[in-house]
């Protein structure tokens, strides 16, 4: 259902918004969360720069992760930081 109402255009995301906890576990997933997906590449907000590392070493697990897991497979993942305030 949730897949539908994002419409076919945004269909790929919502898939790895929902799969996200899944991929990189309870913990990360309360400190990041995906933000856009275009051209094969999963932007993933993060924040701050201690988990934003954590992240960066485990990418390629991530990836691999990800392909096991979900029915859309990113190339990439690019992380950066989105600290509380940028969220308003």
């Amino acid at each position: 259902m949730a897949l539908r109402l994002g419409g076919e255009r945004y269909a790929a995301f919502i898939r790895l918004y929902l799969d996200y906890k899944e991929v990189v576990g309870e913990l990360l997933a309360q400190k990041s969360h995906p933000y856009r997906y275009k051209d094969d590449i999963l932007f993933v907000a993060v924040d701050n720069n201690s988990w934003m590392q954590e992240l960066v070493l485990r990418k390629q697990e991530l990836i691999a992760r990800y392909q096991a897991i979900s029915k859309i497979k990113p190339k990439d993942i690019l992380f950066f930081i989105r600290t509380p305030k940028d969220k308003s």
